[in-house]
């Protein structure tokens, strides 16, 4: 499954865990907690915070998980294989922890966070703290003057774990302390400017020298599909969200009232067909070009359906991605529509259409016949994209009086008892009816 992040947008230790996963280009479900609506304690809350194997808290604890566990994917926030260098990321991690946040955090928290709930800012305990903040970084200035970046030449998860703070930070009129200080400033812009960041801080603004964040939900929740659950296309979508265990919002869509052919659904897809997929401001339509979004975008997570890093084995998986939308589903399809559908819209099944592309599926499976008796999967020794495309209309096919052509060929048939008994199939097969 993939990773759930509970936290408040606004939060400078949620944005923190937020900026590392980016960085790490981790995809997460981001689970939003009303801390005015008192749901951090209650008990579904604080268990989380208490215990569970899989369950962490405290922002730089999550972040150096993060970091650790996905080590081989975006930037290498440890440098792990380095210990030297990861040493030093410790030691700069913990400055700002230790020096650097005690001053800063009681900051901003007097100016934005205190006449949220209605009190006055302290200047006093403000006028302390930028004195103290301003200690810290003479001792950042001089680091800075020898190095790019906290630790070394190179950025880190020390630099990180300062951004959010900072980020508030500069909206006070005390900014001039990171801006008079030359090296630091440079600093700050540079480790400001990474995309990571950016994601981040463009949700957020101030109004009225308040704390306000813009609640901009795509960048963090969970992608949305629209669709049918038994609809074949829709069921090929499903499957590969499982199978790259991607956390979604499933929304159905009533065809037979006509909701796909709304102006709201066909500003999302002007042909007025399922599925649909959403993911921020991006809206996609058409199943395969969804399904290689979803295994392009999650290449780190789950099961690799389109063999990054390996050329050949790549264009073997287009090109039987290409063998299924052009050979196999036209005839196999045209079967699934006489027999199930038809029926369903008062129409009478059309034998001799069945006949025909009974004809034209068993030469096609002639041909994965040869194929699979050499390798397990259509594209290698592999399963891809290319096999999981085929199992929705399979699925129903094998219900049907014709399923002996896939039973009557062995090699055949053992590669779909193999692709259907994968658990991310199973987990929509359950929810499919064939009327």
């Amino acid at each position: 499954m993939a990773i759930k992040l509970y936290g408040l947008p606004m939060s400078t230790c949620t944005n923190r865990v937020i900026i590392c996963l980016h960085e790490k280009e981790v995809g997460f479900e981001f689970v939003p907690v009303n801390l005015f609506g008192g749901e951090h304690k209650q008990p579904t809350f604080t268990a989380k915070n208490e215990d569970g194997d899989l369950t962490l808290f405290e922002s730089r604890a999550i972040t150096a998980y993060v970091a650790e566990k996905f080590k081989d994917t975006g930037s290498d926030l440890i440098r792990y294989g380095n210990p030297n260098e990861a040493a030093l990321v410790k030691v700069w991690s913990e400055v700002e922890s230790q020096q650097f946040n005690p001053a800063i955090s009681p900051i901003v928290y007097q100016f934005f966070v205190a006449p949220l709930y209605g009190s006055s800012a302290d200047q006093a305990v403000i006028d302390a703290n930028v004195e103290k903040l301003g200690k810290v970084l003479d001792v950042y200035e001089a680091k800075l003057s020898s190095t790019k970046y906290l630790a070394g030449d190179f950025y880190s998860l020390a630099d990180l774990h300062h951004l959010p703070y900072t980020h508030y930070f500069m909206k006070t009129p005390w900014a001039s302390l990171i801006n008079s200080r030359p090296h630091v400033k440079a600093w700050w812009e540079d480790i400001s400017s990474r995309p990571a960041y950016k994601k981040v801080s463009e949700a957020m603004t101030f109004v009225s020298n308040q704390l306000y964040l813009t609640h901009t939900l795509s960048l963090y929740m969970a992608i949305k599909l629209y669709g049918l659950p038994r609809s074949t296309a829709t069921c090929c979508v499903l499957t590969c969200l499982h199978e790259k265990e991607v956390e979604f919002e499933f929304v159905p869509v009533n065809l037979s009232a006509g909701e796909h052919k709304q102006p709201s659904f066909t500003t999302k897809n002007p042909f007025g067909q399922i599925p649909v997929l959403e993911d921020g401001d991006v809206a996609l339509f058409e199943s395969r070009a969804i399904t290689a979004y979803v295994a392009e975008k999650f290449e780190g997570t789950g099961y690799d359906l389109l063999r990054h890093g390996n050329l050949n084995e790549a264009a073997l998986v287009k090109v039987w991605i290409e063998v299924e939308s052009q050979q196999f589903n036209p005839p196999i399809s045209q079967i699934i529509h006489q027999f199930f559908l038809a029926p369903l819209y008062g129409k009478s099944t059309d034998q001799a259409v069945i006949d025909a592309n009974v004809e034209k599926l068993g030469k096609v499976l002639d041909v994965y016949e040869a194929k699979l008796s050499c390798t397990k999967y259509l594209a290698g020794d592999f399963y891809s994209l290319a096999d999981l495309h085929h199992l929705p209309h399979t699925h129903y096919f094998m219900k049907t009086p014709w399923a002996s052509i896939i039973n009557g060929r062995p090699h055949v048939k053992a590669w779909w008892e193999d692709i259907s008994s994968r658990p991310s199939f199973k987990k929509v097969a359950e929810a499919m009816t064939a009327g």
